[in-house]
Formats: C-alpha cells, sequence, structure tokens
C-alpha cells in the first residue's frame, strides 16, 4: 500500500484492464505477475507472466482481497502501491507458437497475432506484396513529411525493404481472443513469429548463440539490471592518426577485464530508477519511452542512476572509461566502423546511414546488428557519457585503460555519434565533449561493472 502495508491474500478479480494509447486490454488473473500503480507522469502498468507490458489508466477503482484468518477487505486502486501475484497453473495461449510481438509508441509489448500475413508496400516508384511469414520484423516511424519512409521491414535473409504501408490500420488478435484495431503510427515495432519454445516472447532481442559471458544481476527488489557482456581486455592501439586533432597521437592502451552493457540504457531502465528515488523523469521529446535509449541526461544523472544501480545490485556499476568503451566499441576491429570502413545501409542511426531513423529521432535499442563482441549501437543512435574528464589529445592518457581526471573538469566526453550527427562523427575512434550538467536529446549512456 501508498502508507506502507502489505497485505497477503486473494485478489478476487478475473482479470484486469488497462486502458493503454491503443485500447483497454484484459489481462486474465492467472497471467498477471505484477501490477505497478503509477503517479504525476508515470503511467500504471500491468506485466504479465510471460513478460509482456501494458501501460495506461487501471480500469478497475476497488478490488477486493479475501485472506484466510482476517477480514476480507475492499481496497482502493487510489490507495494501492502495487500488487504482486502468486503463480496459478496458465491456460495455453489461443495463439500457440505464431505469435508475434508486438511494441506500440506508448511502451506497450505483447503477443498477439497480425491478421492478414500480407502488405502492401509503397516503395519509391512501386508496389510490393510483402508476406510477413518471411520477415523477421517491421520498424515503424512517423515521418515528418512523405518523402521519408514510415517502416523499414527486415526479413528474414537480412535484407532491407524501405517505403510506406497502404494500410493505416492493423488488426491484431491478442492472446485471449480479444481484437484491436491499431492506428499505424501508433506501432513502434512488429516481430514476426517471435514466440519461443518455451512459450516467451521474444520483444527486444534474440541471440541465436548467446554469448557466454551475457548475465543480468539481479536486484534487491527481483528486478533485473540491465543486460551485460565480460569484456576481457587487453592491448589495443587507441585513437586515429588521420583523426581530429583529439584523437591523436594513436597510444597503446591496455584495459583489463570489465563489463559494458549490451544496450544503451533504456527509459524503461531509467523511469524505475526515477520511480524509485523521486526523480524527475526526462523529456522523451514525443519519440516513445521504453526501450528507446534514455536521452536528455546529464552526466550527473548517468552517474547517478550507477549508483542507485549499485547499491540495488550490491555490485560496482559505473560509466565506462573512454579507453574501455573503444576498446568494446572496435571490438577487434581497425576499421573505420566496426563493421568496416564504408557507411552502408542500416548499419546504424545516423544522419545519412540509411536507416529508417536518419536525422529524425533515436532509434530502439537494438535495431542494428551487434558488433562482435555482442554489443548494439556502439555506433550512432545516441551519443554516450564515460567516465573520463576531457583533454584535447591522448598524451596524457593512462596506459592502463582508466578514466582521466583533472582537478577542476569543465567537460565530459561523450562517445559514438548520434542520430542526428553525420556518418564521420560515428567513427570507433571519434570524441566529443560536453558540459557535465547539460542535458540533450542526442545523449545518453551505457553503464559498465567491475568484475569481480
Amino acid at each position: 500500500m501508498k502508507n506502507g502495508d502489505i497485505h497477503q491474500g486473494t485478489v478476487a478479480v478475473e482479470s484486469l484492464s488497462v486502458e493503454t494509447g491503443v485500447g483497454r486490454i484484459a489481462v486474465p488473473y492467472n497471467r498477471l505477475h505484477t501490477l505497478e500503480r503509477g503517479g504525476g507522469r508515470q503511467p500504471d502498468m500491468l506485466i504479465s507472466r510471460q513478460g509482456e507490458r501494458y501501460y495506461g489508466q487501471l480500469v478497475e477503482a476497488e478490488v477486493t482481497m479475501f485472506r484466510v484468518l482476517d477480514a476480507t477487505l475492499q481496497l482502493s486502486i487510489s490507495d494501492v502501491a502495487a500488487i504482486s501475484f502468486a503463480s496459478r497453473g496458465m491456460r495455453a495461449s489461443s495463439l500457440r507458437k505464431t505469435a508475434d510481438a508486438v511494441i506500440t509508441r506508448f511502451g506497450d509489448r505483447f503477443l498477439a497475432r497480425v491478421l492478414g500475413r500480407s502488405l502492401l508496400l509503397k516503395r519509391s516508384s512501386s508496389i510490393e506484396i510483402v508476406d510477413t511469414e518471411h520477415v523477421r520484423f517491421i520498424d515503424f516511424i512517423s515521418p515528418d513529411d512523405d518523402d521519408k519512409p514510415s517502416v523499414q521491414i527486415t526479413r528474414r535473409d537480412g535484407s532491407i525493404l524501405q517505403g510506406h504501408l497502404t494500410r493505416e490500420r492493423l488488426q491484431i488478435e491478442l492472446a485471449d481472443a480479444g481484437v484491436l484495431d491499431l492506428a499505424v503510427d501508433a506501432l513502434s515495432s512488429l516481430r514476426f513469429n517471435s514466440k519461443s519454445d518455451d512459450g516467451g516472447p521474444d520483444f527486444r532481442h534474440h541471440w541465436k548463440e548467446p554469448p557466454p559471458s551475457l548475465f543480468q544481476d539481479p536486484m534487491v527488489d527481483g528486478a533485473l539490471a540491465p543486460e551485460m557482456i565480460v569484456v576481457q581486455g587487453g592491448e589495443f592501439i587507441r585513437g586515429d592518426a588521420q583523426g581530429d586533432s583529439d584523437e591523436r597521437p594513436p597510444v597503446s592502451v591496455n584495459p583489463g577485464m570489465f563489463a559494458i552493457g549490451v544496450f544503451e540504457v533504456t527509459f524503461d531502465e531509467y523511469d524505475r530508477f526515477c520511480a524509485a528515488t523521486g526523480r524527475e523523469m526526462p523529456d522523451d521529446q514525443g519519440w516513445g519511452r521504453g526501450d528507446s535509449p534514455v536521452v536528455n541526461v546529464s552526466w550527473q544523472d548517468a552517474t547517478a542512476y550507477t549508483e542507485w544501480l549499485s547499491r540495488k545490485t550490491r555490485k560496482r556499476y559505473r560509466l565506462p572509461t573512454d579507453a574501455e568503451w573503444e576498446f568494446a566499441a572496435r571490438a577487434g576491429t581497425a576499421t573505420t566502423y566496426w563493421w568496416g570502413d564504408e557507411t552502408g545501409t542500416a548499419r546504424a542511426n545516423c544522419e545519412g546511414c540509411n536507416s529508417l531513423w536518419d536525422g529524425a529521432q533515436t532509434a530502439p535499442v537494438g535495431k542494428f546488428p551487434a558488433n562482435p563482441l555482442g554489443l548494439h549501437d556502439t555506433a550512432g543512435n545516441v551519443f554516450e557519457w564515460v567516465a573520463d574528464c576531457y583533454h584535447d589529445s591522448f598524451a596524457a592518457a593512462p596506459a592502463d585503460g582508466s578514466a582521466l581526471e583533472k582537478p577542476v573538469c569543465g567537460k565530459r566526453v561523450i562517445r559514438g555519434g548520434a542520430w542526428s550527427f553525420p556518418a564521420k562523427e560515428i567513427r570507433s575512434a571519434n570524441r566529443w565533449r560536453d558540459f557535465p550538467a547539460r542535458r540533450s536529446d542526442d545523449t545518453g549512456f551505457r553503464v559498465a561493472r567491475d568484475v569481480d
């Protein structure tokens, strides 16, 4: 309860319903895992046992709780902070193994089935029939003008199509047989045939062969910290002799073992920190929260998040050092980008990277191929704060890859380039800097952790 009271018993409801941005969705009792009440700018959130999330306003105003040895309670939802539901036998989903994962721009993510398995895609000079059986996922964006594509389709063979769907609405069959009539501009992503053999949905990322060093630390409240990968470290040449002045002179650096986030920290992850600490939630620019990388956070905000994460996991989380970040971004390569010397098509999100989001907004994390270490979005999407104080050359760079500090630090280093910057700024060696208190719609961060 919001007053700190804890009650145990059975909540006497068949389901709970949330009025989401795409309509009312009811989750049956035996599929409920958690209800988290919002407040202020934070919506209510229902989480199912399959990891589905629904954001919005809870419909029910009251619930009845039966207790074994105590009187029945009639609880006002306005007094409830959270409800955790005990495991119940889950009835089989009507979707079986053909489920699609739906992610909306409001942050909802749930299993469903797109009705009608063929889509018409309008390209620059033609209309193409797309059979979704051959599609891995579709990403959506609201274009600034009609000349820009509004969808990017990634097929199972890895090929990419861009254009506009001829339909403005799609019918979605929910796991419990209800049907939603969704506006296309309410969607962020569709991932087809995503349901795994164990019934778990695939909302964001699918590992064909998960790296053996992939892990997530549990928090003291049972939640999970960001996905991390252990990096062995080792000697490499940091910088670029042909790059900007602050990338020179190239120096040999030998960072030790450390862990680093697979993805940039998302709004979903950062909003939990804000809710737990009473911190004001950053503006998402109208691009959507959920799995979008958090932006409008300062170096000080990013550092505060790592300190909170350290307390919640009892491990030492921090920002990566400048050298660690470049080592991880290069992933053993010495080329301009980790994938080569040419920009290519849809390898990253930047101005001129030929992706759906170029020059318009951030992309949800994990939309582009991972580098050889298994890290996503080290090139483009958002600049990432690192620990170091900015210095205009590598002459004083610590040889062990630790952070460079100064008694008075005017600016901190940011790395990786961003959605609004040209391709030359997303090079692995490229460095920028900013005031540690400044917040921007092109800057976020990823976390690092000391390895025991």
